[in-house]
């Protein structure tokens, strides 16, 4: 992935922006939420700059099967742009929920204005960091950044059979994880609240589903990657059958 100053970036193109990078271990789909902790300098510095100018950062994660550039973690180059609600002090802590918004798809990385360094458990302000490029690089920041593109909406519409068929097999699943645990639900009681939870189908259910049931890495870089509703929805599917497979062989193991 290409890594370039950020006077050095071309002219942006249309559905084209540069926003902050939130490196993290994990992923965030659209319209899922994540309770986030902030403590370091550079990410606060980035609460400070998308409060101020009312801007979504990008959540993307790190990965570890590349070599750091520059000494910073290189993320896969798909993420889920971020609006922040909630945000509040807690000691030297920022915490806020993360709303995952639109996907998109990361051109080049935009290196920060200092190196990194290892600050145990000791961080210097925002200020004293700044003071340390100001002169020699005015608009730089602690942060990486990232010209990226929008990922266009899924093509495509959800028939409304085939949504009602992959509920069903979520709702099996779950009757499936209550006997195991030896859960006393009704099954009208799911199958009630499983519709109550997608009354439409449409691209946000399509989300909100997948965000419940895709919990592997590789099939998270997938979906945001999907191109059309059915692409997403046969990789939802195909991770119910995964976990129903992982059910069988667990009851075939004691029985």
């Amino acid at each position: 992935m290409e890594i370039q100053k950020l006077d050095n970036v071309p002219s942006l193109k249309e559905n084209q922006m540069i926003v902050p990078l939130f490196t993290l271990d994990s992923l965030l789909l659209p319209g899922d939420q994540m309770m986030m902790r902030v403590f370091e300098p550079r990410y606060k510095q980035m609460l400070d700059d998308i409060t101020l100018n009312d801007l979504p950062y990008g959540h993307v994660m790190s990965n570890l099967s590349m070599p750091e550039i520059n000494g910073w973690a290189v993320p896969y180059d798909v993420g889920t742009l971020v609006d922040i609600n909630d945000l509040q002090e807690q000691g030297t802590n920022l915490l806020y929920t993360a709303n995952g918004g639109k996907r998109f798809r990361i051109l080049s990385l935009i290196e920060p204005a200092l190196k990194p360094e290892s600050f145990d458990e000791i961080f210097p302000s925002v200020d004293e960091l700044i003071e340390q490029y100001v002169d020699s690089a005015p608009s730089g920041k602690l942060y990486v950044r990232g010209l990226i593109e929008i990922i266009p909406k899924l093509e495509g519409a959800i028939e409304y059979s085939e949504w009602e068929n992959l509920l069903m097999l979520w709702v099996s699943y779950i009757k499936n994880i209550a006997e195991i645990n030896e859960m006393e639900i009704s099954e009208f009681d799911i199958d009630n609240e499983v519709k109550n939870m997608f009354p439409t189908p449409n691209d946000e259910s399509i989300w909100k589903l997948a965000s419940l049931i895709i919990d592997s890495i590789d099939t998270q870089i997938k979906a945001l990657n999907a191109i059309s509703v059915n692409e997403l929805l046969s990789i939802i599917e195909s991770s119910i059958q995964k976990k129903l497979n992982t059910i069988r062989s667990f009851r075939q193991s004691n029985e």
